[in-house]
């Protein structure tokens, strides 16, 4: 009994998984976590470079 219950429970949480993930404000949040995530690391480079730079001369 306790295993229909918790299928249940996991085709409703799939159910509302899938509703939020095609939802508008989560695809603009993925979109800035991805790209701030990207930023992020271009500063991290550019720092990286700088430092390179200063300890060669």
């Amino acid at each position: 009994m306790r295993m229909i219950g918790s299928s249940h429970f996991k085709n409703n949480v799939q159910e509302f998984i899938r509703k939020s993930l095609s939802s508008p404000p989560y695809m603009v949040v993925r979109f800035f976590l991805l790209f701030s995530h990207q930023l992020v690391s271009c500063i991290h480079l550019v720092i990286l470079l700088l430092k390179l730079s200063v300890s060669k001369f």
